[in-house]
């Protein structure tokens, strides 16, 4: 037993200095191959450019696992929407758009947060908020869900979503 003494000291030396030098760190590590897509997607919106984000997301079919990730009300998933969906085609963007449509009454603030507040950018809370093309129901059940959201830094896009399904010839 006394001849282990100082190998289990060297080898806890050795383990506290490792974990010191990858604290030191300035950047976050790279996420391993068990990550999921959205860890992985979410460590490309933030080191790599959003417009590639946006085109490997489109040819690897990544967005579906994002949107997953926004329909559990994962504030990442927002994160990489919000940063990349204005760098997307048209038609990623207007699928996009529609998939959170349809879950802005179960995720009412994941979605808002993912929002863009300028109408002319692709994701605005206009166009998300959008009743055209939805049911009465989703439309009644999405006032109900956006009227719940009490975050302050949600406050000017609360509005406009309010706004735009309350007054749906205006805001379509």
């Amino acid at each position: 037993m006394r001849p282990l003494r100082p190998l289990l000291s060297a080898l806890l030396v050795c383990l506290s200095a490792g974990l010191c030098v990858m604290a030191a760190q300035n950047k976050p590590l790279p996420p391993t191959t068990q990550s999921d897509r959205t860890d992985h997607a979410l460590y490309m919106a933030t080191h790599d450019d959003a417009a590639q984000t946006a085109i490997t997301l489109t040819r690897q079919h990544g967005w579906t696992s994002i949107m997953q990730a926004l329909a559990q009300g994962r504030p990442e998933a927002a994160r990489i929407v919000a940063t990349v969906l204005p760098q997307t085609d048209a038609h990623t963007a207007q699928t996009l758009e529609h998939t959170m449509q349809v879950i802005l009454p179960r995720q009412p603030a994941t979605v808002l947060s993912a929002t863009e507040p300028n109408s002319q950018k692709a994701g605005s809370t206009q166009t998300v908020c959008s009743p055209a093309g939805m049911s009465t129901t989703w439309r009644k059940q999405a006032e109900q869900a956006v009227t719940a959201v009490h975050d302050i830094r949600l406050n000017t896009r609360t509005q406009i979503c309010l706004h735009t399904l309350k007054n749906p010839l205006r805001g379509a």
